[in-house]
This record gives C-alpha cells, sequence and structure tokens, in this order.
C-alpha cells in the first residue's frame, strides 16, 4: 500500500544477503580540478545544506541499492547525469531521492518510468531536443534547461539523453561555463563522456556558447556551492561584530576618560 508522494516503491535486492555491494572497483583517483570516484567526475564543491539527504549518504545508499543507469556520473553533489534510465537503474535512483528528473529526447517513455517518478513524486521535465549531430540547440531550449538545472531549489536532480554523451554533455558544457572552468578542462570533460563518438560539432558549441545569452536570473552567483556563500556570510557577520565592538568599546573608554 502506497501511503503519500514520499513513500518509494519496494523494489526487489539482487543479492543473496539482500543487498547490493558497492562495485568492486569502486575507488577514489585524484584528478586535476576535482576527483574520478568510480569513474564519477566530482568537483570540490560541498553538499548543500537543505538536501533532505548528505549527498554522499544518497550515492551510498544508491548503489547499495543497485546498478546506475548507464554514463552515469556526479556533476555537482545533487546534481548528477546519465544515459537513459531503464527498469533495473529504478532502485539505484530511488536510493538518490531525486527531486526533479530533466530528459533532453522526446520519446514515449518506457515501461514503469512514469509510474517510477509519479511514485516518488519527482518533477519531470522534458526537452524534446534533436540530435547534435542534426541540428543546432535552440537558444531558448538551452535557456530553459540551464535555469532548472542551476536552480538547487530542484536538487537532488538527474539530467539525461539517450546515451548521456552529446546532447547532455553541451548541456553539462555550458554550466562549466557558468562555473568558469577553463574550456580545455570542459572539453576533456565532454570527450570523457562522448568517446568513441566525440562531435565535432558539439565542441564547437560548447566552445562558441555566449554566458551574456543566458538570462540574468542565471548568474554565477546561482552556481556557487553553498559552503563559499556561507563563509562569506559569515565573514560579514564577523566584520560586522568586531565594528560594533570596536565602537562600544570606543564609546566605553571616552565615558570613562571623561
Amino acid at each position: 500500500m502506497l501511503e503519500g508522494k514520499n513513500r518509494m516503491l519496494a523494489w526487489p535486492r539482487q543479492n543473496s544477503e539482500g543487498n547490493h555491494a558497492l562495485p568492486q572497483d569502486h575507488k577514489v583517483i585524484t584528478l586535476g580540478s576535482g576527483e574520478l570516484c568510480h569513474q564519477h567526475h566530482y568537483t570540490s564543491l560541498h553538499v548543500i545544506s537543505d538536501m533532505p539527504k548528505s549527498h554522499d549518504v544518497a550515492l551510498r545508499d544508491a548503489y547499495a541499492a543497485g546498478p546506475p543507469p548507464v554514463n552515469f556520473a556526479v556533476v555537482l553533489p545533487g546534481l548528477y547525469r546519465s544515459g537513459y534510465p531503464e527498469k533495473q537503474d529504478y532502485p539505484f535512483m530511488q536510493g538518490l531521492q531525486l527531486k526533479t528528473i530533466v530528459t533532453l529526447v522526446g520519446k514515449d517513455l518506457p515501461d514503469g518510468y512514469q509510474e517510477f517518478i509519479s511514485v516518488n513524486g519527482i518533477k519531470h521535465e522534458v526537452f524534446d531536443m534533436a540530435g547534435t549531430k542534426k541540428a543546432d540547440i535552440p537558444l531558448q531550449t538551452m535557456q530553459s534547461i540551464i535555469a532548472i538545472i542551476s536552480n538547487r531549489k530542484n536538487y537532488p536532480l538527474l539530467i539525461h539523453c539517450n546515451q548521456g554523451k552529446h546532447r547532455t554533455g553541451c548541456v553539462v558544457g555550458v554550466l562549466r561555463k557558468i562555473q568558469d572552468w577553463d574550456i580545455a578542462s570542459i572539453i576533456r570533460e565532454y570527450k570523457k563522456f562522448a568517446e568513441p563518438k566525440v562531435r565535432e560539432t558539439d565542441v564547437e558549441y560548447i566552445t562558441k556558447f555566449r554566458l551574456s545569452d543566458l538570462p540574468r536570473a542565471v548568474s554565477r552567483s546561482n552556481s556557487e556551492p553553498y559552503v563559499v556563500r556561507a563563509f562569506y556570510g559569515m565573514m560579514m557577520l564577523a566584520s560586522f561584530t568586531l565594528s560594533v565592538w570596536i565602537y562600544s568599546g570606543t564609546k566605553l573608554l571616552m565615558l570613562i576618560t571623561t
């Protein structure tokens, strides 16, 4: 019996102990500007404090529940990418406690996908994008997608296309530009997921995309990690407190000397 939208589907476990173990080759490898964990890209950004679970706990629970979708990776804590999920991937996705799924291809949903989305109370945004080899991504479409995935209120969020390579790669590439990644690192990440079918049209699109074409609502402050903004907030509070303390001390000293 399902009780409310937060009630999860009870998906079957697959091993003899009633649980999935983490992959045998699960390891962390330091790689330049971030980390590669089980071949999944991490940046140095921190977990958003208002998420229902910490990023690490959600990811651990997801791997304990089942295998991830093809080409799955962490873009930011709480923001994930992959190819089109299949039925065997639903337990893993359930472990992520997704709030939003952004689908970059318009086609009939596979068996059980709509039920999974509905039962878990997930908001589903679908963009019927043509393959990037066939047509350029319309600017308005990219603006709408970035507005959704750069808004942390939509996290945890999964963005996917068919294989998690080209359409998804272009979107992530634009997001990296917002984060001030250098273009070499952006293209390196794109190629990592697109190989062996790297599309020069995608590389050109990412390289030439102008951040000035994005609406003002999608600013760099939207993509800053919570911890950075919290740090600046604490610094401002400390400065204010120090100013009040100095002012009070000065007034007290004037009263004493007079």
